[in-house]
C-alpha cells in the first residue's frame, strides 16, 4: 500500500476557496455584489422602507457571512497570485 506524500495530499486539498483562479474570483465577487443588492432590495421593499429593522437580523447575518467568505477568497487569491509570480 503506497502512502501519499505531503505534496500529493496538499494538491488534493486545492479548491476554489483555497486556490481561486481569476475566473473563480470574478464569479464570486459578481455573485456576491448581485446577491447583496437583491437582499437589500428585498429587505427594504425596493428601497421604500428602512434598512435598519430588527426583523431582518437573519438577512444581516447572511450578508456578513457572505462578505466574510468573499474577503477570505480575496486574500487567498492575492496570496496565490503572489506565490505564482514569485516562482
Amino acid at each position: 500500500m503506497k502512502t501519499k506524500t505531503v505534496e500529493e495530499q496538499a494538491e488534493q486539498k486545492r479548491n476554489w476557496v483555497t486556490h481561486p483562479t481569476t475566473r473563480n474570483f470574478a464569479i464570486i465577487v459578481s455573485v456576491w455584489i448581485i446577491g447583496l443588492v437583491l437582499l437589500v432590495a428585498a429587505m427594504t421593499d425596493l428601497f421604500r422602507n428602512s434598512f435598519f429593522d430588527k426583523k431582518h437580523i437573519v438577512v444581516y447575518g447572511m450578508m456578513v457571512l457572505s462578505t466574510w467568505t468573499v474577503v477570505k477568497v480575496s486574500l487567498n487569491y492575492i496570496k496565490t497570485k503572489r506565490i505564482d509570480n514569485n516562482g
